[in-house]
């Protein structure tokens, strides 16, 4: 009875830390496009982060401050820095910036029309 006991305990541990690893998983693939520093809006820290991160002087190992700080799907570099300050002085959006982004993998860059 003792062995069937820790063997359900077992599983229960193995399922909630499996369920926790996905939850904190999806919880980083939602971002706001531009909010390169993940602070939750876009400001201009975040136009700072993109310089920092073009002149390697921030580490991003894991790419999540590529991934927010790059707004029109193309390699980053200072284009993103400009386009996010137009956006702060309220200058034309094309690239949606400030919009709430699913992040997936396997999905192709956004380009404006």
């Amino acid at each position: 009875m003792k062995l069937v006991l820790k063997a359900l305990s077992l599983a229960m541990m193995i399922c909630v830390s499996i369920s926790a690893a996905a939850f904190s998983a999806s919880a980083d693939s939602v971002y706001i496009r531009g909010d390169a520093d993940g602070d939750g809006k876009v400001t201009i820290s975040d136009v700072t982060m993109v310089q920092r991160l073009i002149a390697n002087s921030v580490k991003d190992t894991k790419g999540a401050i590529k991934r927010r700080a790059n707004v029109n799907g193309g390699n980053l570099d200072i284009t993103h820095a400009t386009a996010i300050q137009r956006y702060l002085a309220g200058m034309e959006n094309v690239y949606i910036i400030g919009a709430s982004v699913k992040y997936d993998e396997y999905e192709l860059p956004f380009i404006p029309i």
